[in-house]
């Protein structure tokens, strides 16, 4: 019978964004630092050009269009000047480039801290809503405003908007808005202080922001539901219609199984689950076992190894891809007074992104011949019928 279990390990249970940590802490400020951010892909993002599972990063995928205007198209990049319900207007209406048109999307999990981070560059200047390189001149007839004072930075006024939306089925929906150079939680079980956005207003500026106590609100172990994010950046005045984008945090699911065999010759294969589906070994004989292990998870495998509990320890695998399977072996002797025997093999082994433990075991089962005591030859049914048979012939010849 198969037994599965997944035993998190020690942080690996709230992995959100399953990456390689960032290589130096993230600061929200605005500015995406010298590595401060992995440009390698997330986990799962596997249409994106170069997508390594076995060195991940930071980097999400985005399908184009969100609340309400979202599309099955997916790109790397957020297409320039796809703003609107049709992703063909420009809110650039001055310039090039607007400062709220989406371009790249990035996350990372802090597990020590529970904190989620974010991260969007744009095609302009964060704050610059009509592309003309300033972030508040024209705000009577483009809404380009600098904005109150406030702590997410200056030049995003109050017909200017960043907003993030997170969900997870089977969970809250928490809605985020950042306006007028400060930011609201319209929805959700989150507190102001639970959060901060910064932009910064410069050629290099990029949006940030983190949010604390992720996993009270969100499940981010292995096995997870995607949680989905959506991103909606513009203006609340008439005129064109704001940037859309949509990206999905994708959770490993590490597993693995193991199949035992038995075997009387190390050619023909029982799968036996039971005694009584156990073949006959003669006493004395060789028996073999083997061991067929897969990884039966979405992500690679290290350290992976086969025990046994009764023969001990049967062999290291390493590393194990995704469907691959490996295959162990094992001989012994049938024991020369037998009983009815029975092990289980178990196999182990960590997944390569998340950390997390994975095992699986599985039993085997044979019988041995009944060896009479002393040597005896053993009567059979046959043989005892036709014993008593002969007897009754011969009771009967010497009656006549």
């Amino acid at each position: 019978m198969k037994q599965m279990r997944i035993v998190l390990a020690m942080c690996a249970a709230l992995m959100l964004m399953i990456a390689i940590p960032a290589a130096s802490a993230i600061t929200v400020d605005g500015e995406k630092s010298t590595d401060e951010w992995n440009d390698n892909w997330s986990y799962g993002q596997v249409n994106g050009t170069g997508y390594d599972i076995y060195d991940v990063g930071d980097r999400l995928e985005i399908r184009q269009g969100a609340f309400g205007q979202d599309t099955t198209t997916w790109y790397e990049e957020d297409p320039k000047n796809d703003s609107g319900p049709s992703h063909d207007e420009t809110m650039a209406q001055l310039g090039d480039s607007s400062g709220y048109d989406i371009k790249q999307i990035y996350g990372h999990y802090d597990v020590a801290n529970d904190t989620l981070y974010g991260m969007s560059t744009v095609y302009g200047i964060p704050g610059d809503l009509d592309g003309d390189g300033n972030i508040g001149t024209d705000c009577s007839e483009y809404g380009d405003c600098v904005g109150d004072d406030g702590p997410a930075g200056t030049g995003m006024g109050d017909l200017e908007t960043w907003k993030i939306r997170i969900s997870q089925d089977g969970n809250p929906t928490v809605t985020l808005r950042i306006q007028n150079n400060n930011w609201t939680v319209e929805e959700g079980p989150l507190g102001y202080d639970d959060v901060e956005a910064v932009f910064s207003p410069t050629e290099d500026g990029v949006y940030e922001i983190s949010i604390n106590g992720v996993s009270e609100i969100w499940d981010v172990g292995p096995c997870q539901p995607d949680l989905k994010v959506e991103v909606f950046a513009g203006g609340l005045d008439d005129g064109p219609g704001e940037d859309t984008a949509t990206a999905f945090i994708r959770l490993p699911c590490p597993d693995i199984m193991i199949k035992k065999y038995v075997s009387p010759d190390n050619s023909t294969w029982y799968d036996a689950q039971t005694q009584a589906s156990g073949p006959i070994l003669e006493n004395a004989s060789d028996v073999y076992w083997r061991y067929n292990v897969t990884n039966i998870g979405d992500e690679p495998l290290v350290d992976v190894n086969v025990t046994d509990n009764k023969e001990g320890f049967i062999c290291d695998i390493g590393d194990l891809a995704v469907s691959e399977t490996e295959v162990c072996y094992y001989s012994g002797t049938v024991p020369d007074t037998c009983v009815p025997y029975s092990n289980v093999g178990t196999t182990n082994g960590i997944g390569l992104v998340s950390g997390v433990q994975v095992d699986d075991s599985d039993p085997a089962h044979y019988n041995c011949e009944e060896k009479p005591p002393n040597g005896v030859p053993t009567m059979t049914p046959i043989g005892l019928v036709a014993l008593i048979g002969m007897l009754g012939f011969v009771a009967l010849r010497r009656r006549d």
